[in-house]
């Protein structure tokens, strides 16, 4: 089974951030990320506050956003 999120958990991987380091410069709980990135990508479960720190600190355009936090959309899938 494909892990959920796997492009914005490897843009923060590839930047050298645990997930630990990440959630820190966020300003996000460990245990709501670990939520986050647990949910299906159909969920919608991400907060407007979240996507907006998580973009600051991965420095993620905000032309990328769907891609990152709602991939599901971006490829035409539905709930």
């Amino acid at each position: 089974m494909k892990k959920s999120y796997l492009k914005l958990r490897r843009l923060y991987e590839d930047q050298g951030l645990e997930r630990e380091e990440l959630c820190a410069m966020a300003h996000i709980p460990t245990s709501t990320m670990c939520d986050r990135l647990g949910a299906p990508e159909t969920a919608g479960t991400w907060r407007w506050k979240e996507i907006t720190a998580l973009c600051r600190v991965l420095h993620i355009p905000q032309e990328k956003i769907g891609e990152y936090f709602f991939p599901a959309i971006e490829k035409g899938e539905t709930a």
